[in-house]
């Protein structure tokens, strides 16, 4: 047995979840949940591990169903959940039927969550397949929500947000990394911010400084994440 597949089994993964603010009357709007392991492990490592021994969807789609599981029930009526997920977990032939056990489990997920898809460099090719455009109608069908995670300043991204239509977009740290003394981040953020609009929501994680957090505020960010505002925790 592998050795992700042994933390699995041994239930040694859990989540932490880290609350998006809106700007909008300075309340938590949702949480996002974050992959932790016991004996603590860098999530990327054990993502490259999982690839490298062929358990990734089994690895992914247990992280989904920690997340869920650790959420309480209650935050549901007022919050949105983000679960991170992979573009290879989204084509899984098994993945429709993942979801709809899901869903069975626990039906009040419904309308409530947000699957933030990872920009994994190695799973670039995935977003131009048709099973993957099929997937993310078919999560949307049963009224999920789509994020794009750490989307990059390039005429692709600006693609993707036109071909498929995500419901929120979110910029990694090193566009709000010291956002209060760099004009061309500013600059860049409202670019962004012209793109989108009230159905496809700009989120700006990374924010660790008051200074960067009142910045992004005047330049009309609608979502912000980062230590700053809180760090991860668990919930229950």
């Amino acid at each position: 047995m592998s050795k992700i597949k042994q933390l699995i089994s041994r239930n040694s993964l859990h989540s932490e979840y880290q609350p998006l603010l809106s700007v909008n009357n300075d309340s938590i709007f949702a949480y996002e949940a974050l992959m932790r392991s016991e004996p603590h492990i860098n999530p990327l490592t054990l993502i490259e591990a999982a690839r490298e021994c062929d358990n990734l969807y089994e690895l992914d789609t247990a992280c989904i169903t920690n997340a869920i599981e650790g959420f309480p029930i209650a935050y549901l009526e007022n919050h949105y959940l983000f679960i991170n997920i992979l573009p290879s977990t989204i084509i899984h032939k098994d993945f429709e039927n993942y979801i709809s056990r899901l869903l069975l489990l626990y039906p009040k997920i419904k309308s409530s969550v947000v699957f933030e898809i990872s920009e994994d460099v190695s799973e670039e090719h995935i977003w131009n397949q048709r099973l993957f455009m099929h997937r993310l109608s078919f999560l949307k069908s049963l009224e999920f929500y789509i994020a794009f995670d750490d989307l990059s300043v390039s005429k692709t991204s600006f693609e993707k947000m036109e071909l498929l239509t995500p419901d929120y977009v979110k910029l990694d740290h090193t566009k709000s990394r010291n956002l209060s003394s760099s004009l061309a981040q500013q600059q860049l953020i409202s670019l962004f911010l012209e793109y989108t609009h009230e159905n496809m929501k700009l989120v700006l994680e990374g924010i660790e400084a008051e200074e960067d957090f009142i910045t992004a505020k005047k330049l009309g960010v609608p979502l912000l994440q980062g230590y700053f505002i809180s760090k991860p925790s668990r919930l229950a």
